[in-house]
């Protein structure tokens, strides 16, 4: 058992999304009906903590270097959007909140490497990515949750894949983590939604741009390719567009079509970043 556990593929996808159906189930649990269909989109990123610690295990404190910068903006993230989602905070507040969170994340994670001047233009570039993330209507509604988390699926697996293309090894293993989690939660809402995307959850959709943070300034991963993923933040709103009821199957069908919009532009940064690699596969 010890030797399946310790297998990369395991831990990067079947264990995972154990992980996350459990954590996602037990957050529903313990929020009882008040604030359960709130707290479970925190699920995510408690999957992902857990697979940290089980992969790389506890880092110090203050953490030496970005991975162990990046667990604890995590776990700090993620305490946040629980007492958010506990208090039913929404709207502006909500996001001054998640937005404040991300930037401080962001720019703790990237100050060693803030050495030039392409470093700071990176460092804006993902900064007004979050900050959208953090800000945007579109992602931020109660009624709007396979659509958010199709999109954090898509994200985490352009910035998975592109860190395996680049043999950044562990970091790959955490992105492709990330969305094997993210599907956990995603099969609790399929075919019918049960859960809200709470602030919890947009915490989570934060978690690949600075994962994204970590591959751009630290390796030489092609990652300047995951810009062309981008588009998989429109998803949802070209969803509404497509001729789909929201009676019958309509809805499960619906979430079927948003996944598939969002996955689409990361596929073509993956596509890229391997044909910038030279076409050669990744040893790991």
């Amino acid at each position: 058992m010890s030797d399946l556990l310790n297998d990369p593929f395991v831990q990067s996808s079947v264990l995972p999304l154990l992980l996350g159906l459990l954590a996602v189930g037990l957050l529903r649990l313990v929020g009882g009906a008040r604030n359960g269909r709130l707290l479970a989109s925190g699920g995510i990123a408690l999957a992902f903590l857990a697979l940290f610690l089980l992969v790389v295990g506890l880092p110090a404190l203050p953490p030496p270097s970005s991975m162990g910068k990046l667990f604890w903006s995590v776990v700090v993230g993620f305490a946040l959007g629980l007492v958010a989602d506990a208090l039913g905070l929404r709207g502006r507040a909500a996001s001054t909140l998640i937005g404040l969170w991300f930037v401080a994340a962001l720019v703790w994670i990237a100050l060693p490497a803030l050495d030039s001047a392409r470093a700071f233009v990176t460092l804006v570039v993902l900064a007004a990515v979050g900050l959208w993330v953090a800000f945007a209507d579109s992602l931020s509604g109660a009624e709007k949750t396979t659509g958010p988390a199709a999109v954090l699926l898509a994200l985490a697996l352009a910035v998975g894949v592109t860190a395996l293309i680049g043999s950044s090894a562990s970091i790959a293993q955490l992105g492709l983590a990330l969305t094997a989690a993210t599907g956990g939660f995603l099969l609790w809402n399929w075919p019918t939604e049960r859960h809200v995307w709470g602030v919890s959850g947009r915490v989570a959709l934060a978690l690949p741009v600075l994962i994204a943070t970590i591959l751009t300034l630290f390796t030489q991963a092609e990652s300047t390719t995951l810009l062309i993923a981008l588009p998989a933040l429109a998803a949802d709103a070209l969803r509404r567009r497509l001729p789909i009821g929201m009676t019958g199957f309509g809805p499960a069908l619906a979430t079927v079509a948003v996944t598939v919009l969002a996955v689409v532009p990361a596929l073509a940064a993956i596509a890229a970043a391997f044909l910038l690699s030279g076409g050669e596969a990744s040893p790991y």
